[in-house]
């Protein structure tokens, strides 16, 4: 089991949580402390725990919702 701690905008995390829901992606997702950046936006910081195996497919998902919320696709 691989293990992945981040912080992340909570916009993204909803949008990531919605991506794993609707694609039911094998990644467990625990979520902790969230607070105001520096920029007064909220950040949440993120467990993801996942398969070495699945890597690739998390990941590239992960990316996928990044650019989509982002606006770069």
């Amino acid at each position: 089991m691989k293990s992945a701690k981040i912080e992340m905008n909570k916009g993204l995390l909803e949008a990531w949580l919605e991506a794993v829901h609707e694609n039911g992606l094998p990644v467990n997702i625990q979520t902790g402390r969230e607070y105001n950046d520096c920029n007064g936006d909220r950040t949440v910081e993120v467990l993801m725990e996942y398969d070495e195996s699945d890597k690739m497919l998390v990941m590239g998902a992960l990316n996928a919702t990044i650019n989509e919320w982002a606006g770069l696709v």
